[in-house]
């Protein structure tokens, strides 16, 4: 009876345990399908930004605009959406279409670098780490036959100093070239802009469930690591005197540091205004005999950037289609690329490239020990066209004068391509008031004269503007009288006299110029006047 019982027992013992072990095979089995659920799900979640489809760039930042198909993740009746920004990345918008966003999050993304930046900076780094080591052997081999010889015969030690004086020299030379290259690219990688490392996973929760297994979102967002400026070029041609012109060359300098390229990508450049949003507060307007003008801030001089690399290729003339389509139809003026998509780092791209009709005139605001003689020209703009102001390199002829900045007002350019080094002036002081320079006199009438001899060593004729200031009389019973040879043109607006004097071609001319200024009582005066 007892052993009829042990052999349920056992029966029944043994398939408890079969059980056990199918259902530890079933749970088995299932964490199995978990874990590579889990580790797909890792490897399609994306790590880097998506390309936009568009891109609006300002010279201080671009709104990138982004559509991107999105998979769901139902997570207590809510839909989760994931995406990645890049670093830098503000003002964020979304759009779901169709749905209603609860809220979004956002959390730090360790960056995956696709840019052509990151790229080059790979392949940089690749061969830094080879050079390093190629170096580490030869310091390996110096270093061996440095070391001193196991056998010491003199047949042994004859032939290793012959090896050494053919070895040695050889590792030394490589070694100093492979250290100058290793420098080279070092200061390469250090040059070169930096890619954003980090940015952020965006998170966003749909209101209500959603039984489609992916959904498209629109989202847009702003990025101060991007932009444009306007580069000029501009070269007087002086072939003939009366007939000047001004070759005109736009580019588009443009940068996007974003991490990645922006591939097909419509790209637009707008010419923003880099000054405040809102102006000054309206000032206010005291009577009173006693107060003192309120100082004013002096105005921001503009630096004129550094020159840079051209890195543009000529435009191809025989292309149908231009480069960039202008629209001035909004308010602030945009350029539509043609070729679509922009690879991340600095490239140039040519806007508008024109001869302008450019008259060349030559100007001289002369004084004692300035015989300069400036060449410039002007222009007036069309109103269908846009010049946003912007840094520029001016040059005759092909051979460049210098780098400025190019800021057109009125609708006209106001050009200038430095000193003529053909045409000088010469200033002779024929009378002015007796006494030492800058010492205070009292009298009722002071006069000062010279004559401005213009010499023109051009086998052409050339037109000479001359100004010189207008006195401005401020005190009562004070007048200014001029005896000028020929007569200058007043600008009363501008306090400026004007002559425009022809200078024949390898010739001269001269300007005679006196000022009386007369005083019904004795007034102190300073006899040096500009």
């Amino acid at each position: 009876m007892r052993t009829g019982k042990t052999s349920q027992n056992r029966v029944r013992i043994g398939k408890i345990s079969d059980c056990v072990k199918v259902l530890f095979l079933v749970l088995l089995v299932g964490l199995m399908a978990t874990d590579g659920a889990w580790a797909a799900a890792e490897k399609t979640v994306a790590t880097a930004p998506t390309s936009p489809i568009s891109a609006i760039l300002s010279p201080s930042g671009g709104q990138v605009q982004v559509e991107e198909t999105l998979p769901v993740v139902m997570n207590d009746d809510l839909g989760i959406l994931s995406f990645v920004l890049p670093g830098g990345a503000e003002n964020l918008q979304i759009s779901v279409p169709g749905h209603v966003i609860a809220r979004w999050t956002s959390t730090p993304q360790a960056l995956e670098r696709k840019g052509h930046l990151a790229a080059i900076r790979e392949g940089l780094t690749a061969e830094i780490n080879q050079i390093n080591g190629k170096l580490a052997a030869i310091k390996a081999q110096l270093a061996l036959w440095q070391s001193p010889p196991t056998s010491s015969t003199f047949q042994d030690l004859t032939q290793r100093e012959k090896r050494q004086s053919g070895a040695i020299p050889e590792l030394i030379v490589e070694q100093a070239n492979l250290e100058s290259h290793l420098s080279v690219l070092r200061q390469q990688l250090d040059q070169m802009p930096l890619s954003p490392e980090m940015g952020q996973r965006v998170t966003i929760a749909l209101r209500k469930p959603v039984t489609a297994k992916s959904l498209q979102v629109t989202y847009s967002y702003q990025l101060r690591n991007c932009g444009w400026r306007p580069v000029y070029t501009f070269d007087a041609k002086t072939g003939n005197g009366k007939s000047n012109e001004t070759s005109v060359r736009l580019m588009a300098e443009i940068w996007q540091l974003s991490g990645i390229d922006w591939q097909n990508a419509q790209i637009t450049l707008i010419s923003r205004g880099e000054g405040p949003r809102e102006p000054s507060p309206l000032n206010k307007w005291v009577v009173d005999s006693q107060a003192a003008p309120a100082p004013q801030p002096a105005p921001m001089a503009r630096k004129a950037s550094g020159r840079v690399m051209m890195m543009a290729a000529e435009a191809d003339t025989a292309s149908i289609e231009p480069p960039v389509v202008h629209d001035n139809s909004a308010v602030f003026a945009r350029w539509n690329l043609a070729v679509r998509g922009l690879p991340e780092g600095r490239s140039r791209l040519l806007i508008v490239e024109d001869m302008w009709k450019t008259s060349l005139q030559w100007l001289t605001r002369p004084m004692v020990g300035d015989s300069r003689v400036w060449l410039m020209g002007k222009y007036t703009l069309p109103s269908e066209q846009s010049w946003p102001d912007g840094s520029a390199e001016f040059c005759v002829d092909g051979q460049g004068v210098g780098q400025g900045f190019f800021t057109p007002r009125g609708g006209e350019a106001t050009l200038y391509f430095g000193p003529d080094p053909r045409v000088h002036v010469n200033v002779i002081v024929n009378s002015r008031r007796r006494g030492e320079s800058g010492f205070i006199e009292k009298s009722r009438t002071w006069t000062w004269a010279w004559t401005y001899v213009l010499t023109n060593t051009h086998k052409s004729p050339v037109n000479v503007r001359l100004e010189r200031p207008m006195p401005m009389i401020v005190d009562q019973g004070v007048t200014a009288t001029y005896n000028d040879t020929p007569p200058a043109q007043h600008v009363t607006d501008e306090q400026m006299l004007l002559w425009n004097i022809e200078v024949p071609g390898d010739g001269k001319a001269e300007v005679k110029h006196s000022v009386t200024i007369t005083s019904s009582k004795e007034m102190p005066m300073l006899s040096d006047i500009p």
